[in-house]
This record gives structure tokens, C-alpha cells and sequence, in this order.
């Protein structure tokens, strides 16, 4: 059938090359039928120049959801031209709570230009905004208000999907970490070397300094012992907390330890041939200790490939004496002694 299709756009006069693997590719997803004039649905996607008339083939029903998203992307569409950035969002905090009065800052992106216009807008008492009638090649939006933090780099919904039909009813949803505010804790960080033969190495986890009663112990193994620069090895770590456990950090905001899921020892392994084989490991955890009196985060970096042994290992540790498992951190508020 879909050969059938391009070659009929000879007897419908269209001049039709022959198809690239992507517009076979689409032919399969698009099997409504093409309006007449058009010897396939994706020569129908193809043939609209702009968002707007993409949207308004969508609004009357012309095009699903899934064409319109489609027809955004095919190149014809978007590249080098300025097309509406209409977008409606929702500002939430991690309990999905509305977050009213946060200024949402909207930067319009253009391959053109060395710096981006900002235009700014006020989240409404249903957590709500809109940028309407700018036009642009992209559009970041960064959320801002005092007692929340938004990471940008690595939150999602910063950017405007290419593919995007604006709907005040389906807004794009953009999520802040609401602070409870920063309670007294300890920041320390290890800068040290381990053995590569399975000896465990204890750390305090209050000061980070070695210690042979320490609550935190690691022990690596590498076989061989002595590597060959350059070659993959096999190796394996094993972190553990004494009267506590570890578990590992899932979430943007790290800010509120987990109340159980813990695991008094995680071991990592990584042979010869593992897919993504490396000999640099820098994973993060939340810890409780001192069976459940201290919650606390801790971030490692494990250079395994140092020779000759004994290789590098590097953490930052914020730990909560008090028991609450409020990981906030102030400077302001570290405790020193």
C-alpha cells in the first residue's frame, strides 16, 4: 500500500522524488488517507509552511494530535523561520501544589543572535501563565520565587517542545522544590586513596576523616590489581553503612531524606563487558546512621584506574545530626565543631 501511494502521486501530477527512510518511516504511522491532491499524508504533513496553519488544521479536526506534532517537526516547518511561541504552563511544587505569584522568565531563542530577548510574566492564583503572540525560534522558560529552587539545567519542561500545540486546557507543567528551610547540619568532604584488594576503608561520616570505628566503609577489588593504561578492567565496589544503610538518589531536589527503602550494603560491579563499561563511578546516595538519629546525602567520585594502586576516592557529605530528615543546607547554619 505505501508504495502504491508515492507512486500515485505521478497519476495526480505532483513530481515526487524518490522517499527518504524517514518518509517511509512516517508513511506506516499516518494511515488515514490523504485529502485529495496529495498522493500521501506525509506530502499532506509537508505541505504546511507554519505553525499556525498547523494549528488550525488540528483545532477542525484536519490533523490528529499526533500529525500536528508530527507535521512541527518535518523540516519544512521550522527551520530558520520565526513561528509563534503560544505557550500556556502551570508552575507546581513537588506535592503538586500551585505555586502562584512565581515570575516565570521567558528567554525567545534565535539561531541569529548572540543573546535571546527575555520577556517575563507572573504565575496567576492557579499557579498559571501564558506567553502569547511572541515569535521566535524557541522559548526557555526559568520559574523564580523566594523560598523555592528550580535547578534549569536538569529540570524538566525548561524548554518549549518543537512539537508543542498550545492548550489552555493541557498547560505544560513545570515543578519548583518548595523549601521547608535549612536546619543546622555538617558538610565535610573525603579526599583520599583506597586499596584495590577488597580491604575496607572506614570513614566518619560526621567529619570525613578516616577512621577505624567510622560508619562508612568502602572496599574496591580490581582484577588485575596492577591494569594496563587504556585497557578495561574488572572491577567492583561495595559502599556500607554501620547501624544505617544507603539508598540511592532518584530525585532533581535531594532536600528530604527518605524515611525507609535503605540498604545497609550496595555493591557495583563492572566487568570487561558491560555495555557502558567505565573506571570513573561518581553515584549519590541518601544515608541514615546511627540507626536512624542522622540522615544525611553523600556524593562519590571513584577514579578506578589510578597505577599503581591505590586508586582515588572523593565524597561531599551532608549529614543531619538531629534526626530530621530535612537535608536543606545554609552555610549560615553549618555546624563546625
Amino acid at each position: 500500500m505505501t508504495i502504491w501511494l508515492f507512486f500515485a502521486s505521478a497519476v495526480l501530477g505532483q513530481s515526487q522524488t524518490n522517499p527518504s527512510e524517514s518518509d517511509l518511516y512516517l508513511a506506516e504511522l499516518l494511515t488515514n488517507a490523504p485529502p485529495p491532491g496529495f498522493a500521501t499524508r506525509v506530502s499532506y504533513l509537508k505541505s504546511f509552511k507554519n505553525q499556525k496553519d498547523i494549528l488550525e488544521a488540528y483545532q477542525s479536526g484536519k490533523l490528529s494530535k499526533g500529525e500536528a506534532e508530527i507535521a512541527m517537526e518535518i523540516d519544512k516547518v521550522l527551520p530558520g523561520d520565526k513561528v509563534s511561541m503560544d505557550t500556556y504552563g502551570k508552575v507546581v511544587d513537588q506535592n503538586g501544589q500551585r505555586v502562584v505569584d512565581a515570575k516565570v522568565r521567558g528567554f525567545l531563542e534565535f539561531e541569529d543572535k548572540d543573546n535571546d530577548d527575555e520577556h517575563d510574566t507572573t504565575t496567576d492564583a492557579q499557579g498559571r501563565f501564558q506567553f502569547l503572540g511572541l515569535h521566535a525560534e524557541g522559548l526557555a522558560m526559568v520559574p523564580e520565587k523566594d523560598g523555592y529552587e528550580f535547578n534549569s539545567r536538569i529540570s524538566p519542561n525548561v524548554n518549549r517542545p518543537s512539537n508543542y500545540l498550545p492548550d489552555p486546557n493541557n498547560p505544560l507543567v513545570i515543578t519548583m522544590y518548595k523549601l521547608k528551610g535549612a536546619e543546622q547540619m555538617k558538610h565535610s568532604t573525603i579526599h583520599d586513596y583506597i586499596l584495590c584488594d577488597s580491604s575496607i576503608t572506614r570513614f566518619d561520616l560526621m567529619n570525613g576523616k578516616q577512621d577505624s570505628n567510622g560508619d562508612f566503609s568502602i572496599s574496591l577489588s580490581r582484577n588485575p590489581a596492577n591494569i594496563v593504561p587504556n585497557k578495561p578492567f574488572n572491577w567492583s565496589v561495595t559502599f556500607a553503612i554501620t547501624n544505617g544503610g544507603l539508598q540511592d538518589i532518584t530525585n532533581i531536589y535531594p532536600y528530604e531524606a527518605p524515611m525507609d527503602g535503605y540498604q545497609s550494603r550496595i555493591t557495583f560491579d563492572f566487568p570487561t563487558n558491560a555495555p557502558k563499561w567505565n573506571s570513573l563511578f561518581t553515584p549519590a546516595f541518601y544515608f541514615k546512621s546511627k540507626d536512624g538519629k542522622t540522615f544525611g546525602r553523600i556524593t562519590v567520585k571513584i577514579m578506578a584506574d589510578f597505577q599503581p594502586p591505590p586508586t582515588l576516592f572523593r565524597a561531599e557529605i551532608y549529614a543531619n545530626p538531629a534526626g530530621s530528615r530535612n537535608l536543606e543546607f545554609d552555610p549560615a547554619k553549618q555546624i563546625r565543631q
